[in-house]
């Protein structure tokens, strides 16, 4: 409940009773595959031959008024609405009365115009708290169950970054129901500037060309931005071009008057161009904004990851996480995106489908053996001549954990759990990961390498 504080006691216990809760719920539920679309729409059968999904708001003897829902892997959901004549319908298939309930709430909990999250974003209580070692410095702090996120960003960004990680913690809960009781919440630290995230990290000792990282000593996840300098940029170029709009307003009504509203065309074509090419720059500039606003999403979604698997879920002193697994989830979950309350995750991004390629031509991906036994050292970047092998490392572990995550169907299972207890153990990793996948490696690796060669962006693989 936001603007409502309860004793640190209370706060535990209650973590402690929805760790339980959902601990017991993944016991006793059938486990599905990750990333799979699990909507039921109203079916209408045309006469030819296509059968359209989405929900049915009223028929009529002569007409059926249908909204038509499209979810393709990787985009957000359209809705279009769409009246069919009874003469060219086969036949209508409606949901059950839950079903349709439930379809009915989802759709209303689609947000197209950003609508739903300002109003989350307004709502949210915010508490002003010093930053860094300068006593001047001041930042934000927003305090949710599993995470604490502290910025010395703009208001607005601090906001959105609070609404949005929210959303995302509630998906790993979904995926990964929390094992450990007693959790702590992570602090996220997100600097408003790269500039200000060097500081962070070489306060803290760190030497690291990543942009962000998390940190299991001190439960933290610290993440540069540069939002603050782009979004004053973008505002400084809206007043810009705003000016410059209304010169060019100005001086066509001057040709107007003067010409009396004949104005020769070769003397309007420089303002039609100067318009054209503001437009161009405005554009661009959004772009911009918009990509780096995606960016940094993408950085925080994955090492929040990182956190929300040591801490909540397989915590270091009762199971061991490979580092490949690790970042090959974390990978899966950065490419996502939240839409009506929930995660969308299993489709395969065209950059990183076309670097996999490229790298199974090449002969680049990493052995699995060598794979299972890397570490930390394999996917640092401290230097440049380690940025290679690091990237190498990504792309491999990505494309595996893919295939045991939605072709496998291994996450969230009880073979999992084990994998990660023995390796706590100290079983040679070779051993403990035929164990998980019940096969032998060199035949498991060879369906896997058949997988990859057959992947689609659509996150399913076939001839």
């Amino acid at each position: 409940m936001v603007g409502v504080t309860l004793p640190e006691r209370s706060l535990r216990r209650w973590r402690w009773l929805l760790g339980v809760l959902a601990a017991t719920l993944a016991e006793s539920l059938p486990a599905g595959s990750p990333g799979e679309d699990d909507w039921k729409f109203d079916l209408v059968h045309l006469r030819d031959g296509r059968s359209l999904p989405g929900l049915v708001v009223e028929q009529t003897a002569t007409d059926v008024r249908f909204l038509y829902v499209s979810r393709k892997p990787g985009s957000p959901t359209f809705v279009t609405p769409v009246t069919w004549k009874r003469s060219e319908i086969e036949r209508v298939e409606l949901l059950d009365a839950k079903e349709r309930e439930r379809l009915v709430a989802r759709l209303k909990a689609l947000d197209p115009g950003g609508k739903d999250e300002a109003e989350r974003m307004a709502r949210l209580t915010l508490k002003a708290i010093p930053w860094g070692k300068d006593p001047r410095a001041t930042a934000l702090r927003y305090q949710s169950a599993h995470f604490t996120l502290e910025s010395n960003a703009a208001e607005d960004v601090v906001r959105r970054a609070a609404v949005r990680l929210e959303q995302l913690y509630s998906a790993f809960v979904r995926y990964l129901p929390p094992r450990a009781p007693s959790a702590e919440p992570t602090t996220i630290l997100l600097a408003r500037s790269l500039a200000d995230y060097q500081t962070l990290l070489k306060d803290r000792g760190h030497n690291l060309l990543n942009p962000a990282y998390y940190d299991p000593v001190r439960n933290q996840v610290v993440c540069g931005s540069e939002l603050q300098r782009l979004g004053d940029e973008l505002e400084r170029v809206r007043r810009q071009h705003h000016q410059l709009l209304a010169e060019l307003q100005e001086r066509e009504a001057e040709l107007h008057k003067l010409y009396k509203g004949r104005v020769p065309p070769q003397l309007l074509t420089p303002i039609r161009e100067g318009r054209q090419k503001i437009a161009q720059a405005d554009a661009a500039h959004e772009k911009n904004f918009r990509e780096a606003t995606q960016r940094l999403f993408r950085r925080l979604y994955h090492e929040a990851f990182h956190a929300y698997l040591d801490n909540f879920v397989y915590p270091g002193n009762e199971a061991v996480v490979p580092r490949w697994l690790n970042e090959g989830l974390a990978q899966i979950f950065e490419s996502g995106f939240v839409e009506a309350g929930e995660m969308r995750i299993g489709h395969v991004e065209k950059d990183r489908l076309e670097r996999l390629k490229e790298a199974i031509r090449q002969g680049e991906l990493v052995g699995l053996a060598d794979l299972l036994r890397s570490g930390p050292k394999q996917f640092l970047v401290a230097h440049d001549s380690e940025r290679q092998v690091s990237n190498r490392h990504y792309l491999t572990s990505w494309a595996l954990v893919h295939y045991l995550v939605f072709e496998r169907r291994l996450l969230g299972t009880r073979a999992m759990d084990r994998y990660t207890r023995a390796l706590g153990r100290g079983t040679d990793p070779l051993e403990a990961f035929r164990d998980l996948v019940s096969q032998p490696l060199p035949s498991f690796e060879k369906e896997f390498r058949r997988y990859l060669t057959q992947l689609r962006p659509d996150g399913s693989a076939g001839p």
